[in-house]
């Protein structure tokens, strides 16, 4: 998850309680099953006979981040990055993490679970899939661009020492079939 944030949940946790990074906070999260990116709502993909973890992915509703829970209020490090979170698609399953590792890349694994996230939705009975991405993440932008995602805003994250990305976030959407399969000619 952390990979898949470009340095996100670094800058919102890590330093923020002592002796806690962000990387604790986060397996505190998905161990439990209360909040968002719980393992419930995680699919991971694991290679070889020792079940090396090559990528991994995080869906939940999109209006789960207006509950706010599981960030910690009024920091302001959260108050930097509000504008991401209040640039949702409300009414969506929000994707919010995935990725690859560097050695996977390109091997169709994102794509997969890409496809998992979206029959997640339609299960769940969504008609649509939502994302941010790094502005300057080119790579990852032209892959969701690739599969039909269309642009819908950019939030303005203000540059800052500890946030390495630069033109804030894009929030993507992306419209789900009746069987939550990505169409055959968007891959």
């Amino acid at each position: 998850m952390c990979i898949a944030g470009g340095g996100i949940y670094e800058f919102l946790f890590d330093d923020l309680i002592p002796f806690v990074t962000a990387v604790d906070l986060l397996s505190s999260g998905i161990g439990g099953e209360q909040y968002p990116i719980s393992y419930r709502n995680c699919c991971v993909a694991s290679l070889g006979r020792d079940g090396e973890i090559v990528a991994a992915a995080n869906v939940f509703p999109a209006d789960l981040l207006k509950e706010d829970q599981f960030v910690l209020l009024g920091s302001e490090r959260h108050n930097h990055i509000r504008p991401m979170l209040e640039l949702q698609d409300w009414g969506s399953m929000f994707l919010n993490s995935l990725a690859v590792s560097d050695a996977h890349r390109g091997s169709g694994i994102g794509a997969t679970l890409l496809g998992w996230a979206e029959a997640r939705a339609a299960e769940a009975g969504y008609d649509r899939l939502s994302l941010h991405v790094w502005a300057d993440n080119t790579p990852a932008v032209n892959f969701y661009e690739a599969r039909r995602f269309v642009r819908v805003g950019t939030a303005r994250i203000p540059a800052h020492p500890r946030l390495p990305h630069i033109g804030g976030s894009i929030l993507m959407r992306h419209a789900i079939s009746g069987d939550g399969m990505i169409a055959a000619n968007s891959r």
